[in-house]
């Protein structure tokens, strides 16, 4: 076995892991083609994926074949219309442990891969996981700021910088601690573990501006686009897909307001320098110039190839030089394998303000934002998290 198809299997080994207790369909899925990709040479999609995969992030390759293939299922191509019986997202209904599963993967797979090839090739992964909104919207209800602009890194098609025109609710047992945001009703619900310290003042500051950044930010132009966004999302999870469409009614409606979504292509961490230089609002001449700056990124780093290590330096040099403070919120793995579950990401806030830098890890979260685990320093940040 090549390295590089060692790597891939190992990568969807672990997808299959993770996804277990989350998405049976998914779980299955990634458990078959990792069994494939294990096999010696002579395996047809293990063969063809390793060619047509070879160059890219075997972590990209997991969620790129099944987004690709997912794609053609929401196209309803008569190629894939046996597979689409396992497919809640399309009406299917076949469980994900019928052992026909794996005949119509296969087929589905080979039937289709001339169409699937040059996407593994170059689409970029989209996460617009939209529930990932709240990795901003609750660390910014406890800095009593007026006002705020908001700057998203790797932000795809810019969904998460409308997240205030939708709803979320933490709970723990069924019993409510907050609930933020406009949209009604409840569209998102994180079960909590640990204390939880409400912030003291709920007043929900006005957004000044909206932008974003990414390798190849997604247009949502054409029902087509939708389609496509659509199709990251993991076909058994038909909640995410209605969140997703209310996602991208809220996009449209933002993009109506007086801060309206701007994305930027950048080629993160490298081209961050710049994109923070030269569009990120200063505020020279604007009303409310001065206001904060809050920026975040939400499972990104894992696409770059530093794993997002220089970001501290890029980001605190340029919050140095600003008259304004600065917050910097993450929900990103932590590569030293702390997590208290597999696969769930540091919720982390940085803050610079009046020249003093402070950071806290207010939690652990799970990827796509339905449980969350408080760590001690949530306390502090309700303490600190205003400069008091």
């Amino acid at each position: 076995m090549t390295d590089f198809r060692a790597k891939l299997a190992h990568r969807f080994r672990d997808q299959e892991e993770f996804s277990r207790s989350y998405s049976p369909l998914y779980a299955r899925l990634f458990g078959l083609l990792a069994d494939w990709l294990a096999e010696p040479a002579g395996n047809l999609v293990a063969d063809w994926l390793v060619t047509a995969a070879n160059g890219r992030n075997p972590f990209d390759i997991t969620l790129l074949l099944l987004a690709g293939l997912h794609r053609e299922l929401l196209l309803q191509h008569p190629d894939v219309a046996g597979l689409a019986a396992f497919y809640p997202s399309v009406g299917g209904e076949r469980p994900a442990t019928d052992p026909a599963l794996a005949a119509h993967l296969q087929q589905a797979i080979l039937a289709r891969r001339t169409a699937l090839t040059p996407f593994i090739k170059t689409a970029t992964v989209q996460t617009n996981e939209t529930g990932r909104g709240l990795a901003w919207l609750l660390p910014l209800l406890y800095t009593g700021w007026e006002s705020v602009h908001l700057v998203d890194l790797g932000a795809s098609a810019g969904l998460n910088l409308a997240a205030e025109r939708r709803s979320y609710r933490l709970v723990t047992d069924g019993r409510l601690h907050l609930q933020i945001g406009s949209g009604a009703p409840v569209q998102f619900q994180t079960e909590c573990r640990g204390e939880f310290v409400p912030p003291h003042n709920q007043t929900w500051p006005s957004i000044i501006s909206r932008t974003g950044c990414d390798l190849r930010p997604f247009p949502l132009k054409t029902e087509a686009d939708e389609q496509t966004l659509a199709a990251f999302v993991w076909a058994d999870q038909v909640h995410r897909l209605a969140r997703l469409r209310q996602g991208i009614a809220a996009f449209r409606q933002a993009n109506q307001s007086e801060a309206p979504i701007r994305l930027f292509p950048a080629d993160l961490p490298d081209g961050l320098d710049n994109f923070l230089r030269q569009h990120v609002p200063d505020g020279a001449g604007v009303p409310d110039g001065a206001a904060p700056v809050l920026i975040y990124n939400t499972y990104m780093t894992i696409y770059l190839p530093d794993r997002g290590a220089s970001f501290q330096q890029k980001i605190g040099d340029w919050a140095q030089t600003q008259k304004r403070s600065v917050l910097w919120v993450q929900w990103e793995p932590d590569w030293e394998d702390r997590e208290p579950v597999f696969g769930w990401l540091r919720w982390t806030a940085d803050l610079w303000q009046n020249g003093r830098h402070q950071q806290w890890q207010i939690g652990w979260v799970h990827p796509h934002g339905g449980e969350a685990q408080w760590l001690p320093d949530l306390a502090a940040w309700a303490l600190d998290g205003n400069g008091g």
